[in-house]
């Protein structure tokens, strides 16, 4: 078994991940009357809410039995890697909103969808409300990213590059990370209602794609988890959502081809081996210095 698992990790978190995860899914959807919500009943929503942290618990229960503590510090050390230039900081913090911003003013400049505005019209009404619930929202969304960024990225992402490119790690992993949220975009909850199921898919490949360049640049988790709570919160601010447009998707449309655009790009500028300027990520690259600049202590792809 044990061999089998060293083999095969990510097949073996994916499996154990999404069995789970569309058993919970199949289970509360049983438990919701026809006509009501997940959060009408306690008991269903309850069980809902188990899902989220099990992507991490397997990460860390596989890398446990495989390399005991050394490969904990190693599922973790990226978090500490910090010295990298200040341009992955200031992208980290904005790309979504950027994103979103020039998809929304392209399709404006070509009469295709009017201007939405750069924030919700009601996101400072009723002392600000709607900003209030976000602030007691975050030590979810920062768990949430915690478990992403560990999960697909670190674990996955670095252990398929191991024998494969980056393209394909990346791509592989998104469609992994993509279905395990689809059960929960059939039921239609924990995911943005009035968005097709194969948009998020898209969208969960694209981002992968942006996110694995960005730690192959950086091997960085620190920038990785500013990367995805930025992620995670932008729509709350953002007019980009369905409801926000009386079920119209087009604007989250429009952010997703400009989230696959720039995934293009960067396999084009970078090409798909390594999708950066130094040797892409693997598991079993020795752990860094968190100290010193991480381009330092790699080699470069030129020599």
């Amino acid at each position: 078994m044990k061999a089998w698992i060293s083999r095969f990790p990510v097949l073996t978190l994916a499996i154990c991940v999404l069995g789970i995860q569309f058993a919970i899914i199949l289970i509360a959807g049983a438990m919701i009357p026809e006509g009501s919500h997940l959060h009408d009943i306690p008991d269903a929503h309850m069980l809902f809410r188990f899902r989220v942290f099990t992507p991490l618990v397997f990460a860390v229960g596989i890398t446990w039995y495989l390399e005991g503590g050394a490969g904990l510090r190693k599922l973790f050390a990226a978090y500490r890697i910090w010295r990298v230039p200040g341009k992955w900081y200031a992208f980290s913090l904005t790309w979504k909103l950027l994103f979103c911003w020039l998809a929304w003013a392209v399709a404006d400049l070509l009469g295709i969808l009017p201007w939405p505005g750069f924030f919700l019209e009601y996101l400072f009404d009723d002392n600000a409300a709607h900003l209030k619930v976000m602030m007691w929202s975050m030590p979810f969304v920062l768990g949430l990213a915690l478990v992403e960024e560990t999960t697909w990225m670190k674990y996955c992402v670095t252990r398929l590059q191991e024998n494969h490119s980056a393209l394909f790690s990346t791509v592989l992993t998104g469609l992994i990370w993509g279905l395990w949220y689809l059960p929960m975009l059939l039921l239609g909850e924990g995911v943005p209602d009035g968005v097709a199921w194969w948009i998020f898919i898209a969208n969960m490949v694209a981002l992968a794609v942006i996110l694995g360049w960005v730690y192959n640049m950086t091997h960085s988790g620190l920038i990785l988890l500013i990367m995805q709570v930025i992620s995670n919160v932008a729509f709350f601010i953002l007019p980009a959502l369905p409801i926000t447009h009386d079920g119209d998707s087009s604007y989250v449309k429009a952010f997703v081809v400009v989230e696959l655009s720039m995934a293009v790009f960067i396999v084009l500028r970078y090409g798909a081996k390594d999708m950066g300027t130094i040797p892409r990520a693997k598991w079993s690259d020795p752990i860094p210095d968190p100290s010193q600049p991480i381009h330092s202590q790699v080699i470069d792809v030129s020599n």
